[in-house]
């Protein structure tokens, strides 16, 4: 025969709050296998764009289930300190949980801005690099032209002087 010999409290839509929690960690883990076959397709050191906007894909999808999970979190912390109070074990848990969340997300949106940052060091380059050739193709145009005006001055030099 089993006894329940404890107090059995807990916040109203607790369980559902855990539920979806539980989506929610259930879809990150997901998306982070997901991050692993995109950096494992590229060598470690990688940052051309066709990784860093494969990562990107799936940093975006990842920031967004931590913000839903984020707000269910705060929204979990509010019921516990109502109900509980602010000391109470209870509420410290969801207060930890939510410290961890916000950092895993401050954590994400990092590495997304830093591959926009290198993804944008990448487009400059290119754009730097399509100026210096259209550059070039001017300066061999003009220097084409120019050959042509001496050559033509020279022409007329030898032909003046023939008829000389």
């Amino acid at each position: 025969m089993a006894y329940d010999i404890g107090p059995r409290i807990g916040i109203e839509g607790e369980a559902e709050f855990r539920k979806q929690i539980q989506s929610i960690t259930t879809t990150q883990k997901t998306l982070a296998t997901e991050m692993q076959d995109v950096t494992s397709a590229f060598d470690k050191n990688d940052q051309s764009q066709e990784n860093l906007t494969a990562q990107n894909k799936v940093l975006t999808k990842q920031i967004d289930a931590q913000k839903q999970k984020l707000d269910l979190l705060r929204d979990g912390l509010a019921a516990a300190a109502e109900k509980y109070g602010e000391n109470d074990k209870v509420t410290q848990g969801w207060q930890q949980a939510v410290n961890k969340a916000t950092a895993d997300l401050n954590k994400m949106e990092r590495q997304l801005q830093g591959n926009n940052d290198v993804l944008s060091k990448v487009d400059d380059a290119t754009d730097d690099a399509s100026d210096g050739i259209d550059d070039f193709k001017k300066s061999v145009i003009d220097a084409s032209d120019e050959s042509l005006k001496f050559s033509d001055v020279l022409k007329a030099n030898l032909l003046s002087q023939v008829i000389i």
